[in-house]
C-alpha cells in the first residue's frame, strides 16, 4: 500500500508541477506579448505619421532610401507583422480570440501597402508562416476569416 500510495502521490505531484509550469510560461508569453504592443504603440505615438492613412497609403517599397520617414516605417511595419504573427501564433490563429484582443483587421489594413509590396520582393509570404499569410490576405480581401 505504502508503494502505491508514494506513486500516486509522485504522479499527483508531477502532474501538478506540469500544470503549474504550462500557466507559468502561457502567463510569460501573455506579458511579453503585451510588453511588444506597448512598445509598439510607444513608437506609434512618437511618430504618429507610421498609423496615419494618408502616409502609410503613400507607402512604395521603390522609396528614397535616404527618406528617414519611409526607413523608419519600414522598420515600424516589420515590427507591426512580426507582432501579429506572434500573437496569432500564440492564438493559433483563432481570429474570434485575437480580435478580442486587439483590432486586428484595422490594423493589418492600415499597413496594406507595405504588405502587398515589401523592399524585399515576396519578403512578407516567405518570412511568415502559412496559416498568418492566409489570415493577413483574407483581411486585406475583405473576407471573413474563420
Amino acid at each position: 500500500m505504502d508503494i502505491t500510495s508514494a506513486a500516486i502521490a509522485t504522479l499527483i505531484s508531477a502532474v501538478t508541477s506540469a500544470l503549474v509550469t504550462f500557466f507559468i510560461n502561457n502567463s510569460n508569453k501573455k506579458k511579453d506579448l503585451e510588453n511588444q504592443l506597448d512598445e509598439l504603440l510607444k513608437i506609434g505615438i512618437e511618430y504618429p505619421y507610421l498609423e496615419s492613412q494618408n502616409f502609410t497609403d503613400s507607402w512604395t517599397s521603390k522609396h528614397d532610401i535616404t527618406d528617414e520617414k519611409f526607413l523608419r516605417y519600414e522598420l515600424y511595419a516589420t515590427m507591426v507583422f512580426n507582432y501579429l504573427s506572434r500573437l496569432s501564433s500564440h492564438y493559433k490563429y483563432d481570429t474570434k480570440k485575437i480580435e478580442k484582443e486587439l483590432a486586428v483587421k484595422d490594423w493589418i489594413r492600415i499597413h496594406k501597402k507595405y504588405w502587398y509590396d515589401p523592399t524585399a520582393p515576396n519578403e512578407n509570404i516567405d518570412t511568415y508562416d502559412a496559416p498568418f499569410v492566409e489570415m493577413v490576405n483574407k483581411y486585406l480581401i475583405g473576407g471573413n476569416v474563420k
